[in-house]
């Protein structure tokens, strides 16, 4: 039977890459459905994005009644994911969530808690599907590298125009709830919750500190809205493994692809090196290369529709001579029985945890015990 969609989100949202990764999954997008209390902006981009996939415009409510909704999207602003997962959830659609599941840890264990109530299945995007992480936790689960005595963990966005940032030692604040802002993100929150659901996923185990910093490199647009484009984290686990991590957004010419994922596993057996760079044969041209062209509503490169214009000609051009496994597919998959899950609303609550206590850690300049 064909899941039946319903997208709770808008355009300039990640719904743009979910509904089209659920399309051509074969599901069927039964309509947007626009919660109660959002404001005024996210209503209009949920608007903006039924009418751009030529789907019905509902309140949530009717939207999540529709016969065949199995599936619900959830990517509206983090204030109201609680709410909207709990509806959902309690309506008996599946949930596929955006990442990082909340805006605090609380909100968090909160969705936790509604799906465990409802009983349904749910997924938090992450990188833990990919054919690179899976070889990863095979490699551990299989004894290759003997007891694992340390990891360590980059996400590196290589978006957005890069410009010299005033020198000056960031003051952290101490939250991430505060991360609304429609023209830049903050990097820790945003990509630091790769490495670390990555890592948590590949150990097994739950980590217990967290000692951070956050830091202002390489954006106008981050320092002037006193956002961080870079972190760095030491996070103990519970087996005495501790993990390093560092992530953030780079800038456009930083890196030959939009982002660089990798893991280090030092084990006492050996050292393996795993990453999101595909075998290829690749070709260097002496073409010169230009910049994409600016966008002042999406500087940072984040949307898809935002993205329409033609993509200038890199220099370098790449044959992939392998693949991986789309994360939306990895959940249909697990829903129906045929693929382990990826990371669970309960594990993701536990991330949310994580990152909380980095930013309290970069804030206090201190080691912050993980809640």
């Amino acid at each position: 039977m064909t899941a039946g969609i319903i997208l709770a989100g808008g355009s300039r949202s990640h719904q743009e890459n979910y509904a089209t990764a659920f399309a051509a999954a074969g599901c069927r997008l039964l309509a947007v459905g626009v919660a109660p209390g959002l404001d005024e902006a996210e209503a209009a981009r949920h608007a903006e994005l039924a009418a751009g996939l030529g789907l019905p415009l509902l309140p949530l409510e009717a939207a999540v009644a529709l016969p065949g909704a199995s599936i619900a999207s959830i990517c509206v602003s983090l204030p109201h994911r609680p709410r909207v997962a709990a509806l959902c959830a309690a309506a008996g659609l599946h949930l596929y969530l955006d990442k990082p599941l909340a805006g605090s840890a609380e909100d968090a264990a909160a969705i936790a808690a509604a799906v465990h109530v409802a009983g349904v299945g749910a997924q938090v995007f992450s990188h833990v599907t990919a054919d690179w992480a899976r070889a990863a936790r095979a490699a551990i689960r299989e004894g290759r590298l003997g007891r694992i005595l340390a990891v360590h963990s980059d996400m590196l966005m290589a978006k957005g125009l890069s410009a010299i940032v005033a020198s000056k030692v960031r003051q952290e604040h101490g939250s991430f709830a505060d991360v609304g802002q429609d023209l830049v993100k903050r990097e820790l929150t945003d990509m630091g919750i790769y490495p670390v659901s990555l890592v948590a996923w590949l150990l097994g185990t739950r980590a217990l500190s967290v000692q951070a910093v956050t830091a202002n490199h390489a954006f106008a647009q981050h320092f002037e809205h006193d956002v961080e484009d870079y972190g760095a984290m030491l996070v103990d686990f519970d087996d005495g493994v501790v993990a390093s991590i560092t992530c953030g957004r780079v800038g456009w010419h930083a890196w030959r692809r939009p982002f660089l994922a990798r893991v280090v596993i030092v084990g006492e057996r050996d050292t393996l090196v795993f990453d999101s760079e595909p075998p290829e044969l690749t070709l260097i041209s002496g073409r010169g290369v230009a910049p994409p062209g600016f966008n002042a509503i999406d500087p940072m490169e984040m949307w898809l529709s935002t993205q329409a214009s033609p993509r200038p000609q890199p220099a370098v051009s790449a044959m992939p001579l392998g693949g991986g496994t789309p994360d939306v597919a990895a959940f249909l998959a697990m829903l129906a029985g045929s693929e382990p899950a990826g990371i669970d609303a309960g594990a993701a609550a536990h991330h949310c945890a994580i990152i909380a206590a980095a930013y309290r850690s970069a804030a206090e300049k201190r080691a912050v015990a993980v809640a």
